[in-house]
């Protein structure tokens, strides 16, 4: 099966969703393209500026197009041309807004191509913002025709699911199929010390350092932490707009000991060497989509703290494989912390959970249910 994954943004450095999945079909035997663009994505500024001319091989092919970027939304007029002169199989869109996918959605409608839309969309954006009033736009014209009439609509989280339907007022069936892990990557490995290296007790967060990520409450509750007199480091791994701000907060709590910002890139390659050397994993977030994160985290057999948002509540089971907390909380925070920095046997079990847990995300999993899906909606568009 000739499979077409359209994506706005792929890099060698930030392995995202797309490259898991294509990774994984290629290995269930089907022949996969990634047709994208060289634009950054807002992850890729985030943690690797200055790799994005390093290059990698796949096992599977990756056709990048010339775009103009317009405001995180890379423009890619050649995309049309590319999936209505290819015979595939199927067209996957990755979301329903990148005007690149519009051009697709085209495209393979006048091939009647069988199309799959994927989505991790949570929340919507301030209408006050040039951005959120554009999607707003979106939402209400085009969107909402790709939404209505592609073949299969896939959520990636029950929260992205409840999104659809009720925020976007959405009337047809989507399944929910989460983001996967590679689980023979992301495990428990050795400890080196290389990146984190100072605490007794030494907790991590990934994340974009913007509001939405709630990382001020983290550094607060960290505040309370260190005043049960306990050596602990807290590590933030990340770039963004709100650096500034919270070193600020990290200043004025006289945290500087107890709080480090990691700024060194870390390749996708040695990021379960990273999780290896901390004790907890912890995403504060007020708003996430998915938190792929979290998930890397309890696959290398971490215990994780997070907010009742987005995949997190499907992915953390509250109390099994770590702690599921109110968001902008950081008296619950605060207290999930002291729970497992104090109890060695809970922190371990709550690892061995994590690992398990995530052993049901892997890729080939992951893979085998959308191909259930194309399979179905190929036999559906030949009948």
């Amino acid at each position: 099966m000739r499979i077409c994954i359209i994506s706005p943004y792929f890099t060698s450095f930030v392995k995202g969703s797309e490259h898991g999945l294509a990774q994984a079909f290629t290995e269930l035997g089907q022949d996969v393209t990634i047709v994208t663009t060289r634009s950054k994505a807002p992850r890729e500024k985030m943690v690797a500026d200055e790799q994005h001319g390093e290059q990698e091989e796949y096992n599977y092919k990756v056709r990048y197009l010339k775009s103009v970027d317009f405001d995180e939304n890379p423009i890619a007029p050649s995309v049309f041309f590319s999936v209505l002169r290819e015979k595939y199989d199927v067209v996957m869109l990755r979301e329903d807004y990148p005007i690149m996918c519009h051009l697709a959605y085209l495209a393979a409608k006048m091939k009647r191509t069988p199309l799959t839309l994927s989505t991790d969309r949570t929340y919507s954006l301030s209408i006050l913002s040039f951005k959120g009033f554009f999607l707003g736009f979106l939402d209400l014209t085009i969107n909402k025709l790709v939404r209505a009439s592609v073949d299969a609509y896939v959520a990636h989280c029950t929260a992205a699911k409840d999104f659809v339907l009720r925020a976007l007022n959405t009337h047809r069936d989507v399944k929910v199929i989460p983001i996967g892990v590679d689980t023979n990557f992301f495990k428990p490995v050795h400890s080196y010390g290389t990146y984190l290296q100072e605490g007794d007790f030494k907790i991590l967060t990934i994340a974009r350092l913007h509001p939405y990520k709630g990382l001020e409450y983290l550094i607060k509750a960290m505040d309370k932490v260190v005043k049960e007199k306990l050596n602990v480091k807290l590590y933030i791994k990340g770039k963004g707009e709100d650096r500034k701000k919270l070193e600020k907060l990290v200043k004025d709590l006289s945290l500087d000991k107890h709080v480090s910002f990691v700024e060194k890139a870390i390749p996708s390659d040695e990021m379960p060497e990273l999780y290896a050397e901390c004790d907890l994993y912890v995403q504060p977030s007020i708003i996430e989509p998915f938190g792929i994160a979290v998930l890397e985290a309890m696959t290398c057999g971490k215990p994780v703290i997070g907010t009742k948002t987005g995949g997190m509540l499907d992915t953390i089971v509250d109390g099994k494989t770590g702690f599921l907390i109110p968001p902008a909380d950081e008296k619950a925070l605060n207290e999930a912390i002291l729970k497992l920095i104090k109890d060695d046997d809970l922190r371990e079990t709550m690892g061995r959970n994590a690992r398990a847990q995530a052993l049901k995300y892997d890729w080939n999993i992951i893979a085998k249910r959308y191909l259930d899906v194309i399979n179905e909606i190929s036999n559906q568009t030949k009948r």
